[in-house]
């Protein structure tokens, strides 16, 4: 059944009530920047690892680490562990998989087997950073959406209960391709397109977030 008017409103205040903090670091003056709004954090982010100069590449895709574990005291560690490990020639050939303004597919980075960069959710955070407008985040808070036999495609993600990490597998790609896309039709059929792939999914977020899985899972499954 399609959502009603009530569902319509929390989705819509969940999004604009969406929280997480709009940090980055920068690497090269060594300090956190906090900015007004994801927005900025975004264009910020995704410019450099759009850029053709491979350090601020590498300092982008230890943004995007640094942005997800931005609420977790480790998270620096993790950001330290890439950047003494990556490689010029990983980060070299994750600039070749951009070329033309490409978006690549999740398989293609986890390939590269940059360090930091094997599961579904840092990798698909990756390409939220490139394209928010048509991409969005799939991590195990999302992946918590699911409700025994529901026709959504998170429905079919395939992981252990207690694993760490959502597997890039082709069963497991195809769904987020599938999620993706159900965010953009639930911003068409009820937003008029007002928002993008990456609102839509920050909205389920906020939801689950703040304690109303409940809620979230309702209107996921008959949106």
């Amino acid at each position: 059944m399609p959502l009603t008017t009530h569902q319509i409103k929390q989705l819509d205040a969940a999004i604009k009530a969406y929280s997480f903090p709009a940090v980055y670091y920068d690497f090269k003056c060594n300090r956190v920047k906090l900015e007004p709004s994801m927005l900025t954090v975004e264009n910020i982010v995704g410019g450099q690892l759009r850029s053709l100069d491979i350090d601020d590449v590498k300092f982008g895709l230890a943004n995007v680490l640094y942005w997800g574990y931005s609420q977790i005291g480790y998270g620096i560690t993790r950001v330290n562990i890439f950047l003494n490990n990556i490689t010029p020639f990983k980060l070299d050939a994750f600039q070749g998989l951009l070329v033309g303004n490409k978006i690549p597919r999740l398989a293609d980075v986890k390939h590269i087997q940059m360090p930091q960069f094997s599961g579904m959710s840092f990798v698909s955070k990756v390409l939220m950073f490139l394209d928010p407008v048509k991409y969005c985040v799939l991590d195990q808070k999302i992946a918590m959406l699911r409700t025994q036999s529901s026709p959504k495609a998170l429905n079919r993600l395939v992981f252990r209960p207690k694993a760490t990490q959502i597997r890039i597998s082709r069963n497991n790609e195809a769904v987020y391709d599938q999620w993706r896309d159900e965010c953009l039709a639930i911003n068409s059929m009820y937003f008029q397109a007002s928002y993008r792939a990456v609102d839509i999914e920050r909205g389920f977020f906020e939801l689950i977030q703040h304690g109303s899985l409940s809620t979230a899972q309702s209107i996921y499954t008959n949106a």
